[in-house]
């Protein structure tokens, strides 16, 4: 089967979707799958797409996207539309008014009208997608833990050290512990860090951390940022880190993400505090997580007892990686992906 996997740059969708599983595919196996991949899809024309029997592509693939759609219609090539997010985008988003200005939302929607199938990451985004497109098919997150980003020998400290790695598009899911971070390091000036990993020189993050100083001037010791990595190094960050933090708003946008935090956390052995909310209320089972709800004291008294339970962070670590191993597994998981990607070839 040869497949063509269409993009313009490499953000963490296409490294985690389209990059990391289709290289597996095409090393482990070759015998069953050729995948090559096109990255210049504007100003120096389309590939000739008649050669393959399955194009893939995530959601909006940039300026070309209907030219693209229209040349697959004419030769009757199938493509499989890889949904990550919702694309109905909440006002405060970043991305909010080029989304409308630029009818992405159109552009995506049609994609999904017109493919032979989706491949996205959750149930809930799945019951979003099927009144477009009846062939649907989940498959999770998974990361490839070979990549030297998860790898790296974690640091040591005498802190108990609370982290948590993102950009802007989560500005207003990490607000939700600027006033429990504040206060846990007043209360434990000596013994608590957090980390703020994925730090852009931007006016929200300012006033971020304005908050997580107590509304101090001066950021205090305990705070440390570290700026935003590529999408091959910023694994690297969960390296600094005892327990992971996954605040997320229940919104319905939110409610379509996917669990990767928890993922990424687990190549790490990290136990996580997350938000009671979905995805992460999928995921109840996994003994590594504990679920809060969205209030300041209640963040703050997840992050007191990973502090007063030393012993608790070790244990519940790695009951966050064993599950990650069994519903995240990625040999499994892009076994998967490779027979459905069999069932709609031409």
């Amino acid at each position: 089967m040869k497949i063509l996997a269409l993009w313009e740059g490499m953000g963490g969708v296409e490294y985690h979707r389209l990059y990391s599983p289709l290289k597996y595919l095409q090393i482990n196996h070759s015998d069953k799958v050729d995948v090559e991949i096109c990255t210049e899809i504007n100003e120096k024309g389309l590939p000739d797409l008649r050669g393959y029997d399955l194009v893939l592509f995530n959601r909006y693939i940039g300026a070309r996207h209907y030219d693209v759609l229209v040349h697959l219609a004419k030769y009757n090539i199938p493509y499989i539309i890889d949904i990550d997010d919702y694309w109905v985008l909440p006002r405060f988003h970043h991305a909010y008014r080029w989304f409308k200005s630029n009818q992405i939302k159109s552009a995506i929607t049609d994609a999904i009208n017109y493919a032979y199938a989706v491949t996205t990451t959750t149930p809930e985004l799945a019951e979003k997608i099927r009144p477009l497109n009846k062939n649907v098919a989940v498959i999770p997150n998974t990361l490839n833990l070979t990549d030297e980003q998860w790898l790296a020998e974690p640091t040591a400290s005498d802190k108990i050290r609370f982290g948590w790695v993102g950009g802007l598009t989560h500005a207003n899911d990490i607000q939700i512990i600027c006033d429990s971070i504040a206060d846990i390091c007043a209360a434990y000036p000596d013994r608590v860090e957090f980390y703020l990993c994925g730090y852009e020189q931007h006016h929200i993050w300012q006033s971020i951390l304005y908050r997580f100083n107590g509304a101090a001037d001066k950021v205090r010791p305990q705070i440390k940022v570290s700026h935003a990595q590529s999408v091959n190094e910023y694994g690297n960050f969960y390296r600094l880190f005892d327990v992971a933090l996954a605040p997320l708003e229940d919104t319905n946008w939110n409610n379509c993400k996917s669990e990767l935090k928890l993922i990424e956390a687990a190549a790490y052995s990290l136990p996580v505090i997350a938000s009671g909310v979905k995805p992460y209320l999928n995921h109840a089972g996994n003994a590594g997580v504990r679920l809060v709800k969205n209030t300041p004291t209640d963040w703050f008294n997840a992050m007191r007892w990973f502090i007063d339970n030393p012993d608790k962070r070790k244990v519940m670590g790695e009951a966050n990686k064993a599950y990650a191993d069994i519903h995240h597994n990625f040999e499994a998981i892009n076994l998967n992906r490779l027979e459905f990607y069999k069932s709609c070839k031409k």
